[in-house]
C-alpha cells in the first residue's frame, strides 16, 4: 500500500514527506531512491518507535501501512507522542483497542483516520448527499457481497496467520465491504448472526453474515474468499429510492421512487484519496472523511461477527 500512497502524496504540493521507516533492510532506502530522487533530506528509520520519538520539526502526521495486529500499539504510541495518524485498514483487531484509541483522540484533540478507500470516493460523497436530503427515504435493507481468489493468493503470508492479521478474508478484503456499509448507514449495529468457514486453513475463507442496525435497518453480507476472479457490490434500498455501488466506490447507480435510473452529478470537492484527504484535513482544507468513530463501529461489528460464529447464535453487538 505504501507504493500506492506515495504517488498520491506527490500530487499534492502542500505535502512534504520527511521520513520513511521499514523494518526490512534496504526497503525504505529503495523507496527514497525510486520515488523521491534519493533526497538526503528524507530521513530513514528501521524502527517505528525511533521515528515517533524523533519527530521532525513542524511535521505532525504519520501513516502506518503495517500488518493488522501492529496497528493498536503503533497508533496509540503515535497519539501519545503528538502525531496525527492515518492507518491502513482495519484500524485494530478488537473493539476494546478501538475504544481506547477513540478515548486518546478525544483527550488529545488529534486526528486518527482509517484508509478505507470508499468513504473518500466521489461516489460515496454522492450517496451521502442523497441520504442527507432524504432522496432514498427511510432505509429498508442493505446487501453486500465480495468474491475473490483470496485463499490461494494469500497462502503462506501473514494474512493467513491470525496472530498477525486478526482474522481471514472477512477481516481483510471483506472489511472494506463492512466498513463501507458501516460508513453509509452511519449507525451502530445492534445484532449479528454469522457463519464462517475456514476451508481447512487457519483463518476464515468464506462468510455469510446477517446484521440488524438501529432504526430497524437489516442487511446481509456474503464474503467468498475461494472463488476465481473478482466481483463485489453493495445495494442500499430505501422506501423512496435505492443505490448500487462498489465496495471501494468507483461506480454508482441511483434509482428514484418510480424505479427509474437517474444520472447524478458527482461533487467535485471529494476527489482525494485517503492520504491526500488526511494531509489536507491537517491543513484545515478538508473535513476528515473516515475518523476514529467509524473504526469503533466497524470493530464492534467485527467482534460480534466472530463471537456469533464461535457461539453458533445471534449475538448483541458491543456487549
Amino acid at each position: 500500500m505504501v507504493h500506492a500512497h506515495v504517488p498520491q502524496l506527490l500530487q499534492v504540493p502542500e505535502i512534504r514527506v520527511v521520513a520513511l521507516c521499514d523494518s526490512r533492510p534496504g526497503v525504505a532506502e529503495k523507496l527514497r531512491i525510486h520515488q523521491f530522487h534519493d533526497d538526503p533530506k528524507i530521513r530513514i528509520y528501521s524502527k517505528w518507535e525511533q521515528l515517533l520519538k524523533n519527530r521532525p520539526p513542524g511535521i505532525c502526521g504519520v501513516l502506518f501501512a503495517t500488518p493488522h495486529h501492529q496497528h493498536f500499539e503503533q497508533c496509540s504510541a503515535a497519539l501519545h507522542h503528538g502525531w496525527n495518524v492515518l492507518v491502513e485498514k482495519p484500524m485494530v483487531t478488537n473493539s476494546a483497542h478501538a475504544r481506547a484509541l477513540a478515548e486518546q483522540v478525544q483527550k488529545s484533540g488529534l486526528q486518527l483516520q482509517i484508509a478505507f478507500q470508499a468513504p473518500f470516493s466521489a461516489e460515496y460523497a454522492c450517496i451521502k448527499e442523497l441520504l442527507n436530503r432524504g432522496a432514498l427515504g427511510e432505509l429498508q435493507t442493505v446487501a453486500g457481497m465480495c468474491h475473490q481468489g483470496w485463499k490461494s493468493s494469500t497462502w503462506d503470508t501473514w494474512r493467513q496467520k491470525p496472530e498477525l492479521s486478526g482474522g481471514g478474508f472477512v477481516y481483510d478484503t471483506a472489511s472494506h465491504l463492512l466498513n463501507a456499509v458501516t460508513w453509509l448507514v452511519d449507525r451502530p449495529a445492534l445484532e449479528v448472526f454469522a457463519w464462517l468457514d475456514n476451508k481447512l486453513t487457519g483463518v476464515e475463507i468464506n462468510g455469510v453474515i446477517s446484521i440488524r442496525w438501529d432504526k430497524y435497518l437489516m442487511g446481509s453480507v456474503t464474503a467468498s474468499g475461494n472463488s476465481p476472479g473478482w466481483q463485489e457490490g453493495i445495494w442500499l434500498a430505501g422506501d423512496k429510492g435505492r443505490v448500487v455501488t462498489g465496495i471501494h466506490g468507483g461506480r454508482l447507480e441511483y434509482f428514484d421512487r418510480d424505479g427509474g435510473r437517474v444520472s447524478h452529478v458527482r461533487p467535485k470537492d471529494h476527489q482525494h484519496t485517503p492520504v491526500q484527504n488526511f494531509a489536507l484535513s491537517l491543513l484545515g482544507l478538508q473535513t476528515p472523511r473516515c475518523p476514529v468513530r467509524f473504526g469503533v463501529l466497524h470493530s464492534q461489528l467485527m467482534d460480534g461477527i466472530y463471537r456469533s460464529s464461535q457461539e453458533g447464535r445471534p449475538v448483541k453487538v458491543g456487549q
